[in-house]
């Protein structure tokens, strides 16, 4: 997906069309939670500001979201979306304080981790993701990688602006072209490090363990992860490792 923030005008019509093609309830346009996967910086006004920006799910290539996941309830598809299923997530909240971006929510009524899924239904089906094909004045974009990579660069190069999101932890599947600074745009500074530095708790990595979240099922799921596949844990509980690891399924 590309995003050019010189083209957004701030309607938020991406936002509504976000919401309805994912069954989400209307209101609250302008902070990321349960019902809200998708925001346009800064929280104000549609029209009252001259320089907009793009905030959800950035679809990384290497997705610290999965890494940490001790159900594996994280997928990142080849095509490029990171899906949450929220039949296996047990309310754990790691990937909500892994997250780089901190685009992640919890649905207060199931207690599972929400967030952008990029629609992969309707890409399965040909079509673009409802916020690409709403957009009024073409400021989102969607096709191939190779394909919204070179769109980005040659308007980077014409507008003098940044490309965020090629690099920034390890690289992603959501490109933004800013004519201004990432920051000015509402942007987190990420570095290129595949996998960065997490913040989950101490206390949620001692207690985790040891809590009954998700139930019996859950609990089992984890356990048996853990032992079947050690190599997971660093990414949990230690320092990230050099390697990344493989996380399609």
């Amino acid at each position: 997906m590309l995003f050019d923030a010189g083209k957004c005008i701030g309607c938020r019509q991406c936002v509504e069309a976000c919401k309805d093609a994912n069954d989400l309830p209307r209101g609250n346009q302008y902070s990321i939670g349960r019902s809200t996967w998708l925001t346009i910086e800064p929280p104000v006004p549609d029209g009252q500001s001259a320089i907009w920006g793009r905030n959800s799910c950035m679809h990384c290539e290497y997705p610290l979201c999965a890494a940490v996941c001790p159900v594996e309830a994280i997928t990142k598809y080849a095509e490029g979306p990171v899906v949450i299923d929220r039949a296996t997530c047990i309310g754990c909240d790691y990937c909500i304080h892994a997250c780089p971006w901190g685009v992640i929510a919890k649905d207060d009524l199931s207690g599972k981790a929400w967030k952008c899924t990029m629609n992969p239904e309707r890409i399965t089906a040909g079509e673009v993701p409802a916020c690409v094909e709403v957009c009024p004045v073409d400021a989102l974009d969607f096709g191939l990688a190779e394909e919204m990579q070179q769109k980005a660069s040659r308007r980077v190069r014409e507008s003098g602006g940044t490309l965020y999101g090629g690099h920034e932890a390890g690289g992603t599947h959501v490109l933004h072209v800013l004519p201004q600074s990432p920051a000015q745009h509402g942007m987190r500074t990420i570095g290129p490090e595949r996998y960065p530095q997490h913040h989950i708790p101490l206390w949620k990595k001692i207690k985790g363990p040891l809590a009954l979240t998700g139930g019996a099922a859950g609990k089992w799921r984890a356990v048996k992860n853990a032992l079947t596949k050690p190599w997971r844990l660093p990414y949990r509980y230690w320092h990230r490792p050099e390697k990344p690891m493989d996380l399609s399924r």
